[in-house]
């Protein structure tokens, strides 16, 4: 028989006991990542670098609002281009341009003989006048004889369509795809000033270079013709300073490259490149120098969406009795 000490001292056990908190209950594994959500996907960082370097430069062009492409353009120029002799010649130069229907003209005058001419193109006619003596002639009358004007116009409509997009880059990137960052390198500009810039590779739906004339017609089922464009994009303050465009199904094209110098703004608030240089490839020496010019209060000449009378492109009557 136990004594009462034990007793009370049993008691005691068997309440700490049964007080005694239950055991944890085991940890639940988290499933196998097999039956769980699929990781992120990587980020594609040459992407990511090329599209804000594209958000920059447009911000840079045009502040916080972003603009719609451009239906027109009037703008006054000056500065050298290469005849259809490949002669370089000082001109001044003013041309009007609508998108759609597409149509340009453009007048030049040799500063040194004072020459002065016009060049159209409407409808798929291209017109050329000799402003002094007022003699038309229409280049796609006879495109073989003319082979050489021909070109020299639509190489002046490439450059028109090239300098829109590349002020308005708003406009471009809907239309570009395959945007990656490709590096850094240092662009000298027409005034030798250097910047420093990130590359942007892109490409785009070919809206510049026409079929060659004697090439065959494309077969079905060919890829669109593209085109391959890269921008300098200044590193440190999103300005364009350079872009070299390539026709990747017109081998026989040379590449175009831009560069670009002393932005200023035009009437309508866009900031625009003022000195600009073509090169063809790599050549050391530009076939065209062309530089914006500027209106009595300081504005750069190159107005966007300003009305442009359709007559303006029409080709001319003949002179009289001519």
């Amino acid at each position: 028989m136990l004594r009462p000490a034990a007793l009370l001292m049993l008691l005691l056990a068997a309440r700490l006991g049964a007080q005694a908190p239950a055991a944890a209950p085991q940890a639940i594994q988290d499933p196998p990542a097999a039956n769980g959500k699929p990781p992120a996907p990587a980020v594609d960082e040459a992407a990511r670098a090329g599209q804000a370097a594209l958000d920059a430069a447009a911000l840079y062009q045009r502040g916080d609002t972003p603009r719609a492409a451009p239906a027109s353009l009037h703008g006054v120029f000056g500065g050298s281009m290469q005849d259809k002799k490949g002669n370089l010649v000082q001109v001044e130069i003013e041309r009007w341009y609508t998108r759609s229907p597409e149509r340009l003209v453009t007048r030049r005058k040799e500063e040194v003989t004072g020459l002065s001419s016009t060049v159209g193109r409407a409808e798929g006619v291209v017109w050329g006048r000799d402003d002094k003596s007022g003699t038309i002639t229409v280049y796609t009358d006879n495109p073989e004889l003319f082979d050489a004007d021909l070109e020299l116009e639509e190489e002046q409509l490439r450059l028109t369509r090239l300098l829109l997009d590349a002020c308005v880059l708003d406009a471009l990137r809907p239309r570009l795809a395959n945007i990656r960052a490709a590096g850094h390198e240092v662009v000298t500009d027409p005034d030798g000033g250097k910047h420093p810039v990130t590359l942007v590779d892109a490409t785009a739906p070919d809206e510049f270079f026409a079929p060659r004339r004697d090439g065959p017609p494309p077969e079905p089922g060919d890829e669109p013709p593209r085109l391959l464009l890269q921008f300098g994009i200044g590193t440190d303050d999103g300005a364009l300073w350079s872009l070299r465009i390539q026709a990747s199904q017109r081998p026989d094209l040379p590449a175009m490259r831009l560069v670009f110098s002393l932005h200023g703004e035009t009437r309508g608030g866009l900031r625009v490149p003022g000195n600009i240089k073509l090169f063809r490839d790599d050549e050391p020496e530009p076939a065209l120098k062309l530089f914006i010019q500027l209106d009595d209060d300081g504005h750069m000449l190159f107005d966007l969406d300003t009305p442009i009378d359709p007559a303006l492109f029409a080709r001319p009557a003949p002179p009289a009795g001519g």
